[in-house]
């Protein structure tokens, strides 16, 4: 039994998330994502490409993919090779940006980017 850990909406995002996983030791199983690759434009409408792990990692797994997100760890292996300091954690949205994203829709029909992965506990921009 796979329990879904999160939702991708990019064909690059869901291959590095799922690469970070196998990477990290959990086994994957990303059901739709031949459909991503032939129909790309689509994605949003599909809802997205569930990434999923057995149940029994499901937790340990979510909780990797939320440290990487949030930037508190690298999947990359960083010891003994010169690397980039990790960028700042991305910050939370704040009422103003919620209030200029709504704005924008209103007036120009054009709304901010969804995020590119969704995870768990988090809600969608307006």
């Amino acid at each position: 039994m796979y329990t879904t850990i999160a939702i991708a909406y990019r064909l690059s995002t869901v291959s590095v998330t799922v690469s970070a996983l196998e990477a990290a030791g959990f086994e994957v199983f990303c059901p739709w994502i031949n459909t991503m690759t032939l129909l790309p434009h689509y994605s949003l409408a599909f809802g997205g490409v569930p990434i999923a792990v057995p149940a029994k990692t499901a937790a340990e797994a979510s909780e990797f993919l939320k440290a990487v997100h949030s930037g508190t760890i690298s999947p990359l292996e960083t010891e003994g090779c010169e690397a980039d300091t990790l960028p700042a954690p991305l910050e939370k949205k704040r009422l103003r940006d919620k209030a200029a994203n709504i704005l924008g829709y209103v007036l120009f029909s054009v709304s901010a980017p969804w995020p590119e992965l969704a995870l768990p506990g988090e809600k969608a921009p307006p």
